[in-house]
């Protein structure tokens, strides 16, 4: 088998197996776990979409195919072979896992210590409690059923144990459904909703059980969205932002909500993330950082070197300095922890306003303001306008600032 440039070669030594598999790119890590009866190299065009859009993936052949070694004849040690392969990974990884896959990683994440270290989990059309009748029918088409039949009277035995796990999950879950051909009805996915309200079903038509080999650049563009927001998340939850008081709730609903505001208005997935994560240094105006600046490196493994520059010229900027030079191109800016002057031109300057117009609404929606001070806030939305003039003038039309 030919892997794709730039891939490492992974080796995972287990009782009676040894896994076999491979990491590309750089980035939040992305776990991939096949579903029963494919190997790896199916999630190869998932990838190549999730690296280019800025993230590391990792694929293992599961004990039993392709390349690894060992039997897969029951739910367990699949599920310990996803837990092993989890502690394996950096912090904040988000899992991907498909039919057998997303039932083993259900079964993996009932351990704590394995989802302290997971940012979400998409089950790529499987639920945890499908229907016996409909799974064998379904995998006595095309002769599926006689390979595998240990192994799925197995899972089929441990659905009680698996709908506990997901109802007691406390991460985010995506349910992605394949079309027409999914054996995934609308009442399983409705039943999963019930056990885990938390959780969001979406749907990719045009592909039937095998969405990574119907529909791959949708079913990676669909990962994508959510792995960009969850590694982010889960950080700030770790770091207590919910635990920080703010206007309309605390920092966590505030940074989610600007988050929300600067996706509407088509930022970059640059501006997004440092959006969602815009105050973990502290700025000038709410000097409560989540992370002290000389601790840059979690952050950056989270979210990526662009996004968290971002941040951090967020955090930094002396507002009183700054401001007085609005208007001009380039930006002086002055930073407020080295008394630093660099110039911001550019994508650096459209997105750092982009970033304050953003917050600054937001606090406009949400505190108790004076008149002075909301006009005060006006009066920089517009001085901002000269680098995005677009999104200021629909941000000076918003009631709260009148």
């Amino acid at each position: 088998m030919i892997e794709p440039t730039g891939t490492r070669m992974r080796r995972l030594v287990r009782p009676g197996a040894v896994l076999r598999g491979q990491e590309t790119g750089t980035g939040p890590t992305v776990l991939l776990l096949h579903a029963g009866g494919e190997r790896r190299r199916v999630w190869t065009p998932v990838t190549e979409v999730l690296v280019e859009a800025g993230f590391r993936c990792v694929a293992f052949d599961q004990r039993g195919h392709g390349d690894s070694d060992g039997s897969a004849r029951a739910l367990a040690p699949c599920a310990d072979d996803v837990a092993a392969m989890l502690h394996a990974e950096p912090t904040g990884c988000v899992v991907v896992g498909a039919s057998l896959g997303g039932l083993a990683a259900i079964a993996a994440l009932g351990d704590p210590a394995v989802r302290a270290g997971v940012a979400g989990l998409v089950l790529v059309d499987v639920v945890p409690d499908p229907d016996p009748g409909r799974v064998r029918r379904f995998l006595a088409t095309g002769d599926r059923l006689d390979a595998h039949s240990e192994l799925v009277e197995d899972i089929l035995a441990h659905v009680p144990e698996l709908r506990q796990v997901t109802a007691q999950l406390d991460l985010p879950v995506l349910l992605v459904r394949g079309g027409s051909g999914s054996p995934v009805t609308d009442d399983d996915a409705d039943r999963l909703l019930r056990l885990a309200p938390h959780a969001a079903v979406t749907r990719i038509r045009g592909a039937g059980h095998l969405v990574a080999r119907d529909r791959p650049v949708a079913l990676a563009e669909t990962v994508a969205a959510v792995a960009t927001e969850w590694p982010a998340l889960a950080l700030l939850r770790e770091l207590g932002a919910e635990q920080v008081v703010h206007p309309g709730g605390n920092l966590l609903d505030h940074l989610r909500r600007v988050h929300a505001q600067v996706a509407a208005w088509g930022g970059s997935r640059r501006a997004r993330l440092a959006a969602l994560c815009h105050a973990t240094y502290g700025t000038d105006g709410f000097p409560h950082p989540l992370l002290p600046p000389d601790r840059r490196t979690r952050l950056r493994a989270t979210v990526g070197d662009d996004a968290e520059a971002l941040v951090h010229r967020y955090g930094a900027c002396d507002r009183s300095k700054t401001y007085a030079h609005l208007g001009t191109t380039p930006l002086p800016f002055t930073d407020r922890f080295t008394g630093e002057v660099v110039f911001l031109a550019g994508d650096d300057l459209a997105d750092f306003a982009l970033l304050t117009i953003a917050n600054e609404l937001d606090l406009t929606r949400t505190a108790a303001l004076s008149p002075e001070t909301r006009g005060a806030i006006r009066a920089l939305i517009a001085a901002l306008g000269a680098y995005v003039p677009d999104i200021a003038g629909r941000a000076l039309a918003d009631p709260s600032l009148h």
